[in-house]
């Protein structure tokens, strides 16, 4: 089996309407030969998402959490299950070109595992495909991560070749199954958002690639289950830029980029606290605390557990051929 579709869902019935078609489609024009899977992670759902994935895709596997587990802890589960030697992760609020799959396919062929690439993006226009969302992730040491040309108009180019790119947000993605095992995974401690930053940073840090792929487009609407979340994106990201330092950077990295750090950290404080009060209005007086004793309370408690796993990734880096510097 060559690809595992792995979708984590909570409450995503009206999007599952329009991906999971898209995805049929798209797969269709591979190869009779190449066979796929589709592993829906269903995060204790109300709607009837899990009866719709069973009547538009009947082979499809279904884990059913009783809770909301988070972005990452259920794609993680999706990825242990999984059998393809590429597991594909795709937001439920995004739907694919009929050619996606033949793109991804032709780009395997091309480029052997023996050239170190984990990790292949397409290209991610917004709903309409009017603006670019995403051409993969352009990263900064005081610790921020955009999207490529993010917000820019669309014209379809004429020069439509592969290159490498620093790494790859998890709207619509493809990882080289065993090697994203072998790194580590989602981290399930950031629960959503900026797991695939940290787990970019460390592909990198064990030496693989990120192919950028433009004519693999997906259409996306963002923001369709975390819109319905209140500030969690903005205190899930004011938790895991801590997280992501901790963990991956060394005490050099550290040290060299303290100030610019330091500054970034206030600016996810301030939007933060922008969000709450935009979000919540006059109720804000009770959710920003509330807010800011979880953000921090959490960073107090798993700290510890964060400079763990650091020293287990730097023991994994040593043992690599040459350091990476």
């Amino acid at each position: 089996m060559l690809f595992s579709i792995v979708i984590p869902n909570l409450n995503g019935e009206k999007y599952l309407e329009t991906c999971l078609p898209s995805v049929l489609k798209s797969l269709k024009k591979l190869p009779p030969a190449i066979r796929s899977e589709l592993i829906l992670i269903d995060n204790a759902s109300r709607d009837d998402s899990i009866n719709l994935v069973q009547k538009l895709f009947p082979s499809a596997k279904i884990i059913k959490n009783k809770r909301n587990r988070g972005f990452a802890p259920a794609v993680n589960q999706g990825i242990k299950k999984a059998k393809g030697d590429w597991v594909i992760i795709l937001n439920n609020d995004l739907t694919l070109k009929s050619s996606w799959f033949s793109h991804l396919y032709r780009a395997i062929k091309d480029h052997p595992q023996n050239t170190k690439i984990a990790t292949i993006f397409g290209q991610v226009l917004n709903q309409d495909g009017t603006k670019i969302e995403s051409q993969g992730l352009k990263f900064f040491m005081k610790g921020k991560a955009k999207n490529i040309a993010n917000g820019q108009n669309y014209l379809a180019p004429s020069n439509l070749k592969p290159k490498f790119i620093w790494g790859a947000s998890a709207s619509a993605v493809a990882y080289h199954r065993q090697t994203v095992i072998k790194v580590g995974l989602f981290d399930p401690d950031f629960f959503a958002y900026e797991e695939d930053v940290d787990l970019a940073l460390r592909l990198r840090l064990f030496k693989y690639k990120t192919l950028y792929l433009p004519s693999a487009i997906s259409y996306h609407i963002g923001g369709g289950t975390s819109s319905k979340m209140g500030n969690l994106r903005a205190r899930m990201d004011a938790k895991n830029w801590f997280f992501i330092i901790i963990k991956n950077y060394s005490s050099n990295d550290i040290l060299k980029n303290l100030i610019p750090i330091l500054v970034e950290r206030g600016r996810n404080l301030s939007g933060l606290c922008k969000q709450t009060i935009k979000i919540y209005g006059p109720k804000s007086i009770y959710y920003l605390p509330f807010s800011l004793i979880s953000i921090y309370g959490q960073l107090v408690l798993k700290t510890p557990l964060m400079i763990k796993k650091r020293h287990a990734i730097q023991k994994q880096i040593e043992k690599l051929p040459s350091h990476p510097g």
